[in-house]
């Protein structure tokens, strides 16, 4: 099941079944089933009745099914949580439990149970080897795997819903100034969302602008490092002296900066050079050991240099790096010459 799929169902309020939420996200996990509590669990006054939650690795299949067996109390649903249970470590007579207690959930139809899981429970293997979980039970559960968003078609129209939920608005080049600032982890968006919408909001207005988000959005060290480093590849110089600007304020040592620079050259040189040798991208991701939801960023930057301009932007480094330590200009107005002359 995807997200989407998992939002229309909520949306639509016929939530009864199975439910799996696992990913490396979790804010959305988290988020989703806090969406299915308030779809399920309308009325705080019968809740004792119709909400139930577990904590464990080991599932207690009795325990759950003693709980589908009861009704809801003035609902049409119920809502089971089981939050981080250990499925690659069930043994064969749990999952013959697991099996019993699906059964249970289809003959009922009146119950929601939802796993709250770690990345990588289940193991959910591959299109021609599924995992065990789902070569047994995949037409009886729904899983869904929440990952990480990392690119502007996935986080542009987070936003604007995150946004639009607080009553205000934010055009597309706002939110690019909000991701540029405070990166892209959910979690720290969501709590950014809400002081600006806070703040538009305390001064009579209901438009979030770029102002707001330098004026009121914060700025973690890993995002600036984060956006220094696609500032780089992106050949951008404005994006990277305006991450430096914030290192310079948290006072991020000039070497370590540097080591971050040889870093993310070196490894876009080389990917270009493979490039101009004929390597595919999947030649590439198992050479260099890259993540393939990074890699085709890094291809596409990759091709903004050419092949001499990226050898000599880490000749240009290691002489820059070599001459702070030995006399020459060093710390940021080395980095800052470096970006303004060469990027």
């Amino acid at each position: 099941m995807t997200e989407a799929e998992l939002r229309a169902k909520i949306k639509s309020g016929s939530l009864g079944g199975c439910y799996i939420l696992t990913g490396e996200e979790d804010y959305l996990k988290r988020y989703y089933l806090g969406e299915i509590r308030k779809a399920v669990v309308s009325d705080e006054a019968f809740a004792l009745f119709n909400h139930t939650v577990y904590d464990g690795a080991a599932v207690d299949f009795a325990a759950i099914s003693d709980d589908i067996k009861s009704p809801p109390m003035m609902s049409d649903l119920k809502l089971i949580e089981w939050k981080y249970p250990s499925f690659n470590k069930m043994k064969s007579e749990d999952l013959d439990a697991f099996e019993k207690v699906l059964s249970l959930l289809a003959e009922s139809g009146n119950v929601a149970l939802v796993f709250l899981a770690e990345d990588g429970e289940p193991d959910l293997g591959t299109a021609k080897s599924p995992g065990r979980i789902i070569k047994r039970f995949g037409e009886d559960i729904s899983i869904v795997r929440l990952d990480k968003k990392t690119s502007e078609s996935e986080l542009l129209p987070w936003l604007k819903r995150h946004f639009e939920s607080e009553n205000v608005k934010a055009d597309a080049e706002t939110m690019r100034e909000l991701l540029f600032r405070s990166g892209h982890n959910l979690s720290v968006l969501n709590e950014e969302v809400m002081k600006l919408a806070f703040y538009v909001k305390e001064n009579g207005r209901d438009t979030v602008t770029a102002e707001d988000v330098a004026y009121i959005a914060s700025s973690t060290p890993e995002c600036d490092t984060f956006a220094f480093s696609n500032a780089l590849s992106d050949r951008n110089k404005r994006g990277a002296l305006l991450a430096l600007e914030e290192m310079k304020r948290r006072r991020v040592d000039p070497i370590v900066i540097m080591g971050m620079m040889s870093k993310t050259l070196t490894e876009l040189a080389t990917v270009r050079v493979m490039l101009e040798d004929g390597m595919s991208q999947q030649d590439i991701e198992r050479t260099m050991k890259l993540n393939t939801k990074r890699s085709p960023h890094i291809i596409r930057a990759a091709k903004r240099f050419s092949r001499e301009h990226a050898v000599r932007l880490i000749e240009e480094m290691l002489r820059v790096d070599t001459g702070s330590k030995f006399g020459g200009v060093g710390g940021y107005t080395a980095i800052e010459l470096f970006i303004t002359k060469w990027l």
